[in-house]
């Protein structure tokens, strides 16, 4: 890193760390600020939802989405086998309100963060966790003091992803907000931004170099529409580098991707609204004809100014799965597209609209984008085995949903990408499947050769489980699956810690 220029930021190294110095620090006063402005503007949001008129029912308050207690469980019936080499935990985060104000106005992504852990060691599960992350609010509710740390962005709300970095458990979300901390307990510790000082936002995504363990991350902030940044931490959570990107009507950028020397920049027509705010509205994000399209290339660790933007037609993108350089120098990223987003439903993601798993290539040197479709089949939450994150990769996993009934996705569909084959696995009719984590047999392995785990939710809203499905290519069969003997609701993303070293 030491090769490359910059203009705007000053970089030192400091044993063997980069770090960079001219960055916006969070401040105990900014915080004490930051604390106030959340409060106005909680209690503003209220009274602007105390006024609506509209019907209260909210799918994603009922059912599979309602919201469950803290618990913690010892004692599992396991069909099948474990397999003994997993050493580790199973996290996955999402929703779980413990109050709302207006049934109609909710919104699924605002909900108060839960954690939940599986914990397998040995060919055994061993225990199982749901916490609520500690933020604020949870603890006035609990009437307990209030966790360490920084207050930043428009509230205090951590719901949407989690990983595992510099040995610590980090709970994410986008738009502004610090991550919040915890211990292998699931106890929450602090909200900052990572080890450092930073004011900055973060995102729901990073996207980990496994070349070099640092983690590059493409953030948006809801209280400055003008901007994006690009962001980098190391592989022991500092701050070595950050840039401010320019845009237009304060979208909202979910994702983002990498290959072995870019960024991909997701600026998609869904942007801030405040009409939307001001119909209390808990999260003011709506489709926006006037807002052109594009994805920006960025080399890693540039500038702005070094931004290649590249047009394309309306549509909306959450995840992708992976992207590369492939041997003609083009940019291949594989993700899922939304028509629309966000154009009728205001309480969540799924409504009426084409979603399709699609290829696109990107050339730099023309400025075009050739689209692929893989398959038309509406699915999300697209992972791949991420030892071939920045590569070519050949298999990748997505969950089918049926656009009118969201509580349909039940079904893996497993893709052959360099062969174009699917394979799908049917959890059952009952059953929909959350987001699939893989997991390699070993990391000498081939691509694709381990297994699949999943939270796996009953559609009547009665006890959930884990599956693990053992996968070799695009053969699946079933390997165990763990009765947790509570429920947990569907929610949105997780990941796997190791923790066998």
């Amino acid at each position: 890193m030491a090769n490359y220029h910059h203009t705007q930021n000053k970089i030192i190294e400091n044993n063997e760390k980069t770090l960079i110095m001219d960055y916006p620090r969070m401040t105990p006063l900014k915080s004490k600020l930051n604390v106030l402005r959340q409060s106005i503007m909680q209690k503003g949001l209220h009274w602007l939802q105390k006024k609506s008129k509209l019907p209260s029912n909210n799918p994603y308050l009922d059912g599979i989405f309602a919201p469950v207690a803290e618990v913690e469980q010892l004692n599992f019936k396991v069909h099948g086998e474990i397999p003994q080499h997993l050493n580790g935990m199973l996290l996955r985060i999402g929703p779980n309100p413990i109050h709302v104000e207006n049934h109609a106005l909710y919104h699924w992504f605002v909900g108060d963060g839960m954690l939940h852990a599986l914990r397998i060691e040995n060919g055994q599960a061993k225990s199982f966790k749901s916490r609520l992350i500690e933020t604020d609010a949870v603890q006035n509710t609990k009437q307990q003091p209030l966790k360490d740390g920084f207050r930043r962005g428009p509230s205090g709300v951590v719901n949407t992803n989690v990983i595992y970095h510099a040995n610590k458990i980090w709970a994410l979300i986008e738009a502004g907000t610090f991550p919040a901390r915890l211990d292998l307990d699931l106890n929450t510790e602090t909200h900052q931004f990572f080890y450092t000082d930073a004011d900055l936002p973060f995102t729901a995504h990073p996207h980990k170099d496994n070349q070099t363990g640092r983690l590059h991350a493409i953030c948006y902030d809801a209280l400055d529409p003008r901007h994006a940044y690009y962001e980098v931490l190391d592989q022991n959570g500092h701050l070595i580098y950050f840039a401010k990107i320019p845009v237009k009507h304060g979208p909202m950028i979910h994702d983002c991707a990498i290959t072995a020397t870019d960024v991909l920049i997701f600026d998609f027509p869904v942007t801030f609204s405040v009409a939307q705010l001001l119909k209390g509205s808990s999260l003011p994000y709506v489709w926006n004809d006037q807002h052109q399209a594009r994805i920006g290339v960025l080399p890693k660790f540039g500038q702005a100014s070094e931004i290649q933007w590249v047009d394309v037609e309306p549509c909306f993108v959450f995840h992708a799965a992976n992207a590369y350089r492939n041997e003609k120098n083009k940019i291949v990223v594989d993700l899922v597209v939304h028509q629309q987003m966000f154009q009728q439903s205001q309480q969540g993601p799924f409504e009426q609209q084409n979603v399709q798993l699609e290829r696109w290539s990107i050339d730099v040197k023309t400025s075009a984008i050739q689209r692929e479709v893989i398959d038309t089949q509406a699915q999300e939450f697209p992972r791949i085995d991420e030892r071939y994150t920045g590569e070519a990769h050949r298999y990748l996993y997505a969950v089918s949903f049926d656009e009118q009934k969201m509580t349909a996705a039940n079904q893996l569909r497993c893709h052959d990408v360099l062969e174009r084959r699917l394979t799908t696995y049917s959890f059952g009719e009952e059953w929909v499947t959350g987001e699939v984590v893989f997991v390699p047999e070993s990391m000498q392995s081939p691509e694709g050769v381990g297994y699949l785990m999943s939270y796996v939710h009953h559609i009547d809203a009665l006890p959930s489980k884990v599956v693990i499905l053992k996968v070799n290519g695009t053969e699946i069969q079933l390997q165990a699956e763990i009765d947790l003997g509570v429920r947990v609701p569907l929610g949105f993303h997780g990941n796997w810690v190791d923790l066998s070293t």
